[in-house]
């Protein structure tokens, strides 16, 4: 009779052909999985460089990198020394995400089934892409968190953590983007460019090219030489059908015929020939956002787990902010406290760190992940918002 054997319960050691070491477990992070995941993408933001020892983060207001010119003063009198670059906004506690996979004995069960079935080589490949999965899984959902927070820092100006986007974890918290007051437009009664929350009735007096040339033109007062509007795709597609704007396009595809001619060119157009010219015509470049993320959540009266999706990026606002760099992801640098009985791994250059750990009572083999870092924005002074419409 097979009796407990620790390599029956170690995936790693299956998968590593008896190399379960902290090493060989970083070589494969470094190697397998960075191929996959090199491709993060928060644009706009960077990792910040130096990684901290505490969990508080100060958000820095910086301004436009132009130098100060130097000032004129009486030939015996001292200059005044420059100031430091940057205001402190706001400051607070950065908070840690986590995840867990467990290899259990069910699951344990079943691969030892197929070690007994099948050849040594398609053994090894199947422990092999059972490691693969499970530890995807988890560096594709703190993948996700990062996507989510900094769609929801631009396009919302804030994270709130909540029962939507957090129901397994605190709730109740939310960090702001700062975003000045004065850098936020609402369109009120006809100027709205839908009046009812379904988008089924225009406002009369809406004029969408104009509020997003507005935009343009308020952030380049501001100092903004060049900039991008982001929007939701979904949403994006509503205004190319909204009238106002099919006007102008077809205009501007033929501008010969009449407004019914105008109009059919306009309706036959390529999408990405419509978002071209309204590109032309605002004078910025759109980026439309297509950003999904999953969350799964306890139903307690269908007592079974379910996993919703929901846009990382808001609908129903149209946002515009300078090129370049928006702000840094600041992270707390993780710490291990050393078990040999454990391996450690760390992802995204020892940011997100990787352990795992076999329990013999519950004859399982935990893959844990943990990472804090929070996505904060650092020129909420030059992002713009426009509410062009009321919401459901």
């Amino acid at each position: 009779m097979d009796t407990y054997n620790t390599q029956f319960y170690d995936l790693l050691y299956r998968a590593f052909e008896g190399d379960a070491t902290s090493r060989r477990l970083q070589g494969y992070l470094d190697e397998v999985m960075a191929a996959k995941y090199n491709g993060l993408q928060l644009d706009g933001f960077t990792f910040s460089p130096d990684m901290q020892i505490d969990f508080t983060y100060e958000q820095v207001q910086k301004e436009l990198g132009l130098t100060a010119m130097a000032q004129y003063y009486d030939l015996d009198s001292p200059a005044i020394p420059r100031g430091t670059e940057g205001v402190t906004l706001a400051t607070g506690k950065i908070p840690r995400m986590k995840d867990v996979e467990y290899f259990n004995e069910d699951k344990v069960r079943k691969q030892l089934l197929i070690d007994k079935l099948q050849t040594p080589d398609r053994a090894l490949a199947s422990a092999k892409d059972k490691l693969f999965v499970t530890i995807s899984d988890l560096i594709g959902g703190h993948t996700n968190s990062l996507t989510y927070q900094r769609h929801q820092m631009v396009s919302a100006g804030k994270l709130t953590i909540n029962d939507k986007n957090n129901p397994k974890g605190i709730q109740g918290v939310t960090f702001s983007a700062n975003i000045p007051a004065t850098n936020k437009t609402t369109l009120a009664t006809t100027k709205r460019w839908w009046t009812a929350a379904d988008y089924s009735t225009e406002g009369s007096n809406a004029d969408p090219i104009q509020d997003m040339i507005d935009m343009v033109q308020k952030a380049s007062d501001k100092g903004v030489t060049s900039g991008h509007f982001e929007i939701q795709k979904a949403y994006l597609g509503r205004i190319l059908r909204h009238s106002k704007v099919l006007a102008a396009i077809g205009a501007d595809l033929n501008p010969a015929a009449d407004a019914a001619g105008q109009l059919r060119s306009a309706n036959y157009a390529k999408r990405s020939k419509k978002i071209e010219i309204l590109q032309d015509i605002i004078g910025a470049p759109i980026k439309e956002i297509d950003s999904l993320v999953a969350v799964e959540k306890w139903n307690k009266t269908a007592k079974k787990l379910e996993k919703t999706n929901i846009n990382a990026f808001e609908a129903d606002v149209v946002v515009f902010v300078p090129d370049g760099q928006l702000g840094e992801v600041l992270t707390v640098m993780p710490i291990a406290f050393q078990n040999p009985a454990a391996q450690y791994a760390t992802f995204y250059d020892g940011r997100l760190q990787l352990i795992v750990e076999a329990d013999a009572v519950k004859k399982c083999q935990g893959f844990y992940t943990e990472m804090t870092s929070l996505v904060v924005p650092n020129v909420p002074q030059y992002m713009f918002y426009l509410y062009p419409n009321p919401t459901a």
